[in-house]
């Protein structure tokens, strides 16, 4: 049942980065041993919403998992 309820709340989706935006994603993602999409996952993880609506990460080290 957990599985279930887990796979309902993911979200799959494509993103389109402009040009430099996606070498920078990539080169970051590089060096980190990891691929691009586990780099935004990650972000992700640890991105808050401030009362004034601004979206911002605090510094973090990417994990390989």
């Amino acid at each position: 049942m957990k599985e279930r309820q887990d796979a309902k709340d993911e979200l799959r989706t494509q993103v389109w980065l402009p040009a430099d935006t996606s070498r920078r994603l990539r080169a970051i993602a590089e060096r980190a041993g990891l691929r691009p999409e586990q780099i935004l996952a990650q972000l992700a993880e640890h991105a808050v919403l401030g009362d004034d609506g601004a979206v911002s990460v605090a510094r973090c080290i990417p994990e390989r998992g």
